[in-house]
């Protein structure tokens, strides 16, 4: 009974190509353009991926934007105040004022309490 049935339908799609040539020729260009939009080098998905790699690299250029503001803040800082130079030198390079003193305290990890 289903195949009766399948084949039935086959036959309906079969004489409507038949009967209706103009259109069904017509449905299939229309199908080739739809496909060739959608899945070409110019087609409908590249362009959602190209736009995804926008909006990513946007947003990376938006960020590395914020970087180099604090990192301009930081040059002027250290350009125009001595306290922030002082400070820099002492915790990065260890630089000390003539006559100060330090102490370096050692703990040994190996001891145990």
């Amino acid at each position: 009974m289903n195949k009766g049935k399948s084949d039935g339908i086959l036959v309906i799609i079969l004489r409507f190509i038949k009967y209706n040539k103009f259109f069904t020729l017509f449905g299939l260009i229309i199908l080739t353009v739809l496909i060739y939009a959608v899945i070409a080098d110019n087609g409908l998905l590249t362009r959602m991926r190209f736009q995804k790699e926008k909006a990513r690299l946007e947003k990376q250029l938006a960020d590395e934007k914020k970087k180099q503001d604090t990192l301009r803040k930081e040059i002027d800082s250290l350009n125009n105040s001595d306290e922030k130079i002082e400070r820099v030198a002492r915790e990065k390079y260890g630089m000390t004022k003539e006559g100060e003193l330090i102490y370096k305290i050692e703990i040994d990890s190996n001891v145990s309490k």
